[in-house]
């Protein structure tokens, strides 16, 4: 079996990691810190990976596997702290706005 066989079905794949085999969890946890990444922007806050276990409830390694699959997707950005990369600030995209928006419409 080669990789393209292990791919969804296009009209199945997710813009968190195009190709992939996908979790139902891994999306749940991914919308989960894609939302709270847009309620810190809403309210001019600067989240950060270090602050996602404590506002998400997940631990660290799953806030960051999520933060990487969405900056993947084009979700949100993330900024450069070279002193410290979970230290890094997390902005929401336009395409992530329009994954809430579709959340919430769903």
């Amino acid at each position: 079996m080669t990789s393209m066989d292990r791919r969804l079905p296009i009209g199945n794949r997710t813009k968190y990691d195009p190709g992939q085999r996908v979790q139902r969890r891994d999306l749940e946890t991914c919308d989960k810190v894609l939302l709270e990444v847009a309620r810190a922007n809403r309210r001019g806050i600067k989240i950060t990976i270090w602050d996602l276990p404590e506002v998400t409830g997940m631990p660290l390694h799953q806030a960051f596997a999520a933060v990487r699959s969405l900056e993947f997707g084009r979700l949100i950005t993330v900024g450069d702290d070279l002193a410290d990369p979970f230290g890094a600030t997390l902005e929401l995209r336009e395409a992530g706005s329009h994954r809430l928006r579709q959340r919430r419409d769903a």
